[in-house]
């Protein structure tokens, strides 16, 4: 679809195109599916409503609209195809067009088992963050959400520049812009965001494609100060190669005037190896990184059979999409999927992304702690046995006895019996949760026993069985 068709500052969608269903919301608006009735052609579009929408809320997708229109045409970053506003019934919507990408974003497709694959997208990544930067632009966001798959999974997309700025003017004392897990520690600092923080970004969100999670765990107020005044880095997992390893150095220096530009990026050879030989890996980790020995010739061979190397990466990609996910579904920045009706809602909740190592781990589980189908009858009633005994001892010792000592003394000597024997005549038939607090219950009933005795050697002797029985029962 050419953009001249769908742009136009004044149109309305009920003369130019159609708004289809809603499959996105989030705190900045909502994404729809929409068909241009010049050519069928259906794109994304980006809305909000003017007459409700809170003054952040338009200035983003202005100045993302702005950015956009500014940035020439690039084959790894989301194509621009106009904006309008438009009146639809009572209410007016400002929209941004897109391309419409239906593959899902790389954060929904689960980890890059396949380093071959992993190249590729961090060499298209770079390559769009190149152009953005020679246009005196950053982007301010970038982490897997923000990156969208396309081509059957062979290659990927730069989306959401609704944080994005120009550098050209000095940014001393700047309001950080974007993700903080993903932010540089110059923007946590609030002292500088240029090109330099977006590279750091990119180290940041290669990670988060070998793990399928943010490089930094979540820890509130705890990790911006790690991020951005101490001297901490990001754990670069284990698995990446000697290439990787050192091409994420070039980009995780916590000083910025260390960190490697695109351009140098570029040069790499962890990315000039996987731009120019997509097939001249190490040996495999796991059954989809594997090698196809017919790519493993000449240069010029490859050169010759380009439509083949592409069709074997979109074929790997799609095999490696199948095994690490279960759905693709298109969206930016903070946007959650909207379901339209029952069905779908229903057929949702199949569609969480699962790495492959999750999925061969509760494929071949073979822990005991689980409750066997059938038996949850049986252990729910075992429990319900041990309280109503325990009650029944508390008031028939309430009865019988009247020093508090000896009271105290009968009724965590028996509890203790009691739970013991719970846990060990239904050890296969409760969680670890019930487990856990079952001995937590043993340990602390031991301590108030040694306690009652008032004798310090015994209280030692009391606390290490209690301990003991803690982690072995």
């Amino acid at each position: 679809m050419e953009k001249q068709s769908i742009t136009n500052a004044s149109s309305s969608s009920s003369s130019s195109w159609i708004r289809g269903n809603c499959i996105g919301r989030g705190c900045f608006g909502t994404v729809s599916k929409a068909v241009s009735k010049i050519d069928g052609g259906v794109f994304a579009v980006k809305s909000v409503d003017l007459a409700t929408c809170l003054p952040a809320q338009s200035e983003s997708l202005e100045n993302e609209i702005e950015i956009l229109r500014s940035l020439k045409t690039h084959p790894h970053i989301v194509k621009f195809l106009g904006d309008d506003v438009s009146r639809e019934r009572t209410t007016t919507f400002r929209n941004l067009h897109l391309e419409y990408l239906p593959e899902g974003d790389v954060a929904n497709g689960g980890i890059v088992v396949d380093e071959t694959l992993l190249r590729r997208y961090v060499w298209c990544l770079v390559s769009a963050l190149r152009h953005v930067h020679v246009n005196g632009i950053v982007h301010c966001d970038i982490k897997s959400k923000n990156v969208l798959v396309v081509n059957g999974g062979s290659s990927v997309k730069l989306a959401d520049f609704g944080s994005a700025i120009e550098f050209a003017k000095p940014t001393v004392g700047i309001a950080p812009r974007g993700s903080p897990l993903w932010m540089a520690p110059e923007v946590i600092r609030r002292e500088y965001q240029g090109p330099e923080s977006d590279v750091w970004s990119l180290g940041c969100t290669v990670i988060e494609m070998l793990t399928g999670k943010p490089a930094w765990e979540d820890h509130g107020f705890d990790s911006l100060s790690r991020i951005g005044f101490s001297n901490e880095l990001p754990y670069i997992p284990a698995g990446i190669s000697e290439l990787g390893r050192d091409f994420l150095d070039k980009c995780l220096r916590r000083d910025r005037s260390q960190r490697w530009s695109c351009d140098q990026l570029l040069e790499h050879p962890f990315l000039c190896q996987g731009h120019h030989s997509f097939f001249t890996e190490s040996s495999p980790r796991c059954v989809l990184d594997w090698v196809n020995s017919e790519f493993e010739e000449e240069e010029e061979e490859e050169e010759s059979n380009g439509s083949s190397v592409e069709s074997m990466v979109s074929a790997m990609a799609k095999i490696s999409k199948l095994a690490t996910s279960g759905g693709a579904i298109w969206e930016s920045n903070g946007w959650t999927e909207v379901r339209v009706d029952a069905t779908e809602e229903l057929g949702a909740k199949w569609e969480y992304p699962v790495s492959s190592t999750r999925l061969e781990s509760e494929l071949e589980t073979t822990d005991e702690s689980v409750t066997p189908p059938g038996n949850e009858e049986e252990s729910v009633s075992a429990s319900r046995s041990v309280m109503t005994c325990e009650m029944l001892l508390l008031v028939v010792l309430l009865l019988v006895v009247e020093n508090i000592q000896i009271y105290a003394t009968f009724y965590t000597s028996i509890i203790i019996i009691i739970r013991i024997l719970y846990c060990c005549c239904y050890h296969h038939q409760i969680n670890d949760k019930k487990k856990k607090i079952a001995k937590r219950n043993i340990y602390l009933s031991f301590s108030a026993l040694t306690f009652l005795f008032g004798n310090l050697h015994v209280i030692r002797i009391g606390l290490s069985i209690s301990r003991e029985l803690f982690y072995v029962v």
